[in-house]
């Protein structure tokens, strides 16, 4: 936990990868609980940039307190949005701790740790949440933890891609909340995708700014982006992305879009229309 010593770990100490705990995840729950702003997810990866390969994503794990419990936030929904920058930021493992796609609080007397929010730091204990039928509440949060993770393992710009955060274009802008909403990019070959996360607890609608060094980046101009989805909710989207007006994203409460562009590189989109 000590960020002063990562790379001695990697590399001398032969780890293969370190849990990133005191820089994504202490910043996640605390921009979670309105402590701290949706921006300063920024500086999390920009510590560890040059080993962000090997640095292991998560919101729950035995030594840390349930999302779900009354130490934390207190509702398991309110960790969709750090789940879906967590889960596809970068190319990095992102883990999944038992109970947690199904919101288990973590609330019971354990014995020698007692009701502290974990599950389960000294005991062996069962989980309440699996002792009964699953609610409707429990099968959709289950739900959306299953597309996320299928999302990491099936999407090729998640897995292998570039990453961009657009965070630095949108700072103090009106039409974008930078302490509730966290948008960045990721792209490989044939497939951009915009992602927006709203930590928010009502519905958000935005006017996102995409730099002109982000298509220099990614070595791709507007005119090659065809058609767009977005992956959560299968709808169609607008694919009129330009970096000479901005682009409007609604985003419901404590949730994500993950949208994705086609990437046309063998020929150019001659229409100004959207092109579905």
């Amino acid at each position: 936990y000590n960020p002063g010593q990562y790379r001695n770990y990697l590399y001398k100490g032969k780890f293969d990868y370190l849990y990133d705990k005191v820089g994504l995840y202490d910043t996640l729950r605390l921009v979670m609980n309105g402590y701290k702003t949706a921006d300063e997810i920024t500086y999390c990866w920009q510590a560890v940039d040059d080993i962000q390969s090997k640095m292991l994503n998560f919101l729950e794990n035995h030594d840390e307190q349930r999302i779900a419990s009354d130490f934390f936030a207190g509702d398991p929904i309110k960790g969709r949005p750090a789940l879906v920058v967590s889960a596809t930021m970068n190319t990095n493992p992102f883990m999944v701790y038992f109970g947690q796609e199904l919101g288990e609080r973590g609330m019971e007397e354990e014995g020698f740790s007692g009701r502290d929010g974990r599950t389960s730091i000294f005991d062996y204990w069962n989980l309440p949440v699996l002792d009964r039928p699953l609610s409707d509440a429990q099968k959709k949060l289950r739900e959306y933890y299953t597309k996320i993770v299928q999302l990491c393992n099936q999407s090729k710009a998640i897995r292998q891609g570039a990453f961009f955060d657009l965070m630095y274009a949108n700072l103090w802008k009106k039409d974008f909340d930078s302490n509730k909403q966290y948008a960045f990019m990721r792209y490989l070959a044939n497939e951009l995708l915009l992602i927006v996360a709203n930590f928010d607890d009502k519905t958000a609608d935005i006017n996102l700014r995409i730099p002109p060094y982000a298509f220099e980046y990614f070595g791709i101009s507007e005119g090659q982006i065809g058609k767009a989805k977005d992956l959560l909710t299968g709808t169609r989207c607008s694919s009129h992305l330009r970096t000479d007006n901005v682009y409007p994203v609604h985003i419901l409460a404590y949730n994500a879009v993950i949208i994705r562009f086609e990437i046309h590189k063998d020929k150019v989109i001659a229409s100004s229309e959207d092109y579905w």
